[in-house]
């Protein structure tokens, strides 16, 4: 529980740059290439977690062709499997199609006091205008 307050109250930080990606063993993150349809589509997207502890929390944050942050989740140890699948919702009308990065920052601790954070390689996909 701790782990998820120390996480919370870091998601205000800012999203570091290409050259922190500095723990790409400590899980990874995917989706396919798709149609962006209109209206607003639940899209899905799958990750790994798999930090040196088995205690952990992980952040994702998709950002869209534009550079402009659309989406958040947030795993949990407690709450949710180490692997798995999740999705944001993306709307037609407010982003662009093209080439879209997942980022995940995985946080993990050995102690009370010893907490990690790092973040992954981060994935991309495409998202392609409807024919």
């Amino acid at each position: 529980m701790a782990l998820l307050a120390t996480l919370v109250l870091g998601l205000g930080g800012a999203l570091e740059p290409a050259a922190a990606y500095d723990h790409r063993d400590w899980g990874k993150t995917g989706a396919p290439d798709r149609k962006l349809r209109n209206g607003c589509h639940q899209y899905n997207y799958h990750y790994v977690i798999d930090p040196p502890s088995d205690d952990w929390a992980a952040e994702t944050f998709l950002v869209d062709p534009t550079g402009e942050k659309l989406a958040s989740g947030a795993f949990d140890v407690d709450a949710d499997p180490a692997r798995g699948q999740s999705s944001w919702t993306i709307c037609h009308a407010s982003t662009v199609p093209g080439k879209f990065t997942i980022k995940m920052r995985v946080t993990w601790q050995t102690s009370l006091t010893e907490i990690h954070k790092g973040w992954v390689k981060p994935s991309t996909f495409r998202l392609s205008r409807k024919r």
